[in-house]
């Protein structure tokens, strides 16, 4: 009997000890759930907030409106300098700033419209809407043109949103400094480091901050290298145009074509090779199906892109090597890896140049973008790895990753330049 009541004894402390297991085990597992549902009710609530702002942004702008004090002036958005925004509530109560608030600045013209500003017909107007929950902040930024009904451009109610990253690199993976006379001017953040020359690169600069306490959204989305996701998109089977003319995109317009593009329509309506030039309307889309690998793009005088305004959008849904000089405003979605070859990467203009690079690959640069290169700004985000080669002599913009980064280039600097303008959104959805 003793030996039985020893047995229960000795198996009830063992289902004990168990059950002490598994809610411990619960424990984390239930703080993480909720606060994943705490995360996802703040961020919809920014959201919510941000839309409120551009919407009542959109209406004064239709009722012409003359009383615009309760706007935030565009050199503090610029510098997300919360404690001189013009905090506004949904309610209408006040404001708590450690809840719900929202901020709205518009300029027109690139100035702040003053605060007796009477709106005009026909204006195109740039509106940020800020959104905020619990220090959790959602942006919308688009453009708006009076007798519109929207706007165009980013944003919640677009599709798209804006991004802000406050360092030059963000890496979840390690980064690392090949070239030992590098030059590194910005914060640089990561899982971990590697430095060919020690520690100056990181230690040294001042520029070492560690992991990245926010989270890097590098996936993009399923549906944007979907056909059928874009509502007003034209299929050409070849560019109906001859071997000494560009193919010219005007502003808004969607097209769709098979891989190869390097193909035109002679005077007998016979496929040629084509190796010129595209132009690229202000917003406007070029999708390009790329059935095989390693698809390259080579066209004499390159693609060109709006100098203003909302920038062309090259679209491809699989690998690409862009072989051909880019100008203007452009942004460039891949589905797999991308490399900017350095041969015949052209020359920069005299204006101001903006270039946006995401990748769900790799993201392959060599070609030099910016400083001593005029007046160049790039983002690139790749859902796996970025590479600055030797041949990107110098780079000037910001880069997330989902991996790793590894940086060659002699001089890399911060600038938040396309990341902060019109029409450089991201699509909504990204992981």
């Amino acid at each position: 009997m003793k030996d039985q009541r020893g047995s229960v004894t000795v198996i009830s402390l063992a289902m004990l000890l168990f059950l002490m297991v598994v809610a411990v085990a619960w424990l984390p597992m239930m703080t993480m759930e909720k606060t994943a549902a705490a995360s996802d009710y703040r961020e919809q609530q920014a959201w919510n907030a941000a839309e409120a702002g551009y919407k009542r942004a959109v209406a004064a702008l239709s009722n012409k409106n003359a009383d615009w004090r309760w706007l935030t002036p565009e050199e503090y958005i610029q510098d997300s300098d919360s404690a001189n925004f013009v905090h506004l509530s949904i309610d209408g109560n006040k404001v708590d700033q450690d809840e719900i608030w929202y901020a709205v600045g518009i300029i027109e013209n690139n100035a702040d419209i003053a605060s007796d500003y009477t709106p005009e017909d026909d204006a195109v107007y740039q509106i940020t809407a800020i959104g905020s929950c619990q220090g959790i902040r959602k942006v919308i930024r688009k453009n708006y043109t009076s007798g519109d009904i929207g706007g165009s451009g980013g944003g919640d109610s677009g599709g798209e949103e804006t991004l802000e990253l406050p360092g030059l690199v963000q890496a979840d993976g390690t980064v690392t400094v090949k070239n030992s006379n590098n030059t590194i001017l910005g914060d640089i953040y990561g899982f971990d480091k590697e430095d060919q020359s020690g520690d100056k690169h990181f230690n040294n600069g001042n520029n070492w901050q560690g992991n990245y306490m926010g989270t890097l959204k590098t996936k993009l989305p399923d549906n944007i290298f979907d056909k059928s996701f874009y509502k007003d998109i034209k299929t050409l089977d070849v560019l109906p145009i001859n071997n000494n003319e560009p193919f010219i995109l005007g502003a808004k317009e969607q097209i769709y074509i098979d891989w190869p593009i390097g193909f035109y329509k002679d005077e007998w309506n016979q496929g040629k090779k084509w190796e010129y030039q595209i132009r690229g309307g202000q917003g406007s889309v070029l999708f390009i199906n790329c059935p095989k690998n390693n698809n390259s793009i080579d066209l004499t005088n390159g693609i060109i892109g709006p100098s203003s305004g909302e920038p062309l959008t090259l679209v491809f849904n699989g690998d690409v090597i862009i072989r051909t000089p880019l100008q203007g405003n452009i942004r460039i979605f891949v589905k797999g890896s991308v490399k900017l070859d350095s041969s015949n990467s052209g020359n920069p203009t005299n204006s101001e140049e903006l270039l946006m690079i995401m990748a769900n690959g790799d993201i392959d640069m060599a070609r030099s973008w910016g400083l001593a290169n005029g007046k160049r700004y790039a983002f690139l985000s790749s859902n796996s790895n970025v590479v600055l080669e030797n041949s990107c002599n110098s780079f000037c913009g910001q880069i997330q990753a989902q991996n790793d980064v590894t940086i060659w280039s002699s001089v890399i600097e911060y600038s938040n330049k396309v990341l902060k303008s019109a029409g450089f959104t991201v699509p909504k959805g990204m992981k």
